[in-house]
């Protein structure tokens, strides 16, 4: 009897046994989901303020890149003529010398095989591209580009002060008009029979088939120092 009492409780108990434990595998699940909901808002939370402290360091970024960009304008405009001074002293040098040994035609044939060379050796020595450009050039390669343009318009109707520019990639560019600064440039630069003799001419034609730097007067711009400073 007291078995069959104990068979009969246990069958009884069991549904409740059994809702005791789908309560807690409820209660469990419940709490796992829980769990994640609050790891998941807590990551969302992280990534957040990880975005904001990114984006509130950007500006000091930037303020920084930008004044790391500032240029010297001042150096750069005394470093330019300096290095212009010193090229166009080499170069007078050297031609009044060839002018002296040869006359003016030797000095034509001087320019033609040794101007590029000790231009580019002074140019190899301050870190830099040196350059004689003009709309009336003598060389093809020293023609006027869109920017040498600009440029040279500005100067020739103003005061013909130096000037900075910057090229495409970035480079500081420095500008310094060339005048015609005394008689002795019309010997290759003036007008053929008048200034210069017909004979230099010829020898000018031919070292310069596309020649066009002549008929100057003086005092005339002749062309534009163009030194590109090459970055370090």
């Amino acid at each position: 009897m007291t078995a069959l009492l104990s068979s009969r409780l246990l069958r009884n108990k069991i549904p409740s046994l059994e809702k005791d434990f789908y309560n807690q595998v409820n209660f469990s699940e419940s709490l796992l989901n829980t769990y994640d909901m609050v790891f998941y808002k807590s990551s969302i939370a992280l990534a957040i303020s990880a975005m904001l402290f990114i984006v509130s360091c950007n500006p000091q970024k930037q303020k920084k890149d930008e004044s790391s960009k500032t240029i010297d304008t001042a150096a750069y405009l005394q470093k330019g003529d300096s290095i212009s001074a010193i090229v166009q002293k080499v170069l007078l040098a050297n031609v009044m010398q060839a002018m002296k040994s040869g006359g003016p035609g030797y000095a034509v044939s001087f320019c033609n095989e040794q101007a590029i060379p000790l231009t580019d050796s002074l140019a190899k020595a301050h870190n830099c591209l040196i350059q004689r450009v003009s709309d009336k050039y003598r060389n093809p390669a020293n023609k006027l580009t869109v920017q040498d343009q600009e440029v040279w318009t500005k100067m020739a109707s103003t005061a013909n002060a130096n000037t900075l520019s910057g090229s495409e990639n970035g480079q500081i560019v420095f500008y310094k008009p060339i005048k015609i600064a005394m008689p002795a440039c019309l010997t290759c630069h003036g007008t053929a029979g008048k200034e210069m003799e017909t004979k230099t001419f010829e020898i000018i034609k031919q070292k310069y088939p596309d020649d066009l730097a002549t008929g100057y007067k003086e005092g005339d711009l002749r062309g534009l120092w163009k030194i590109t400073f090459l970055n370090d």
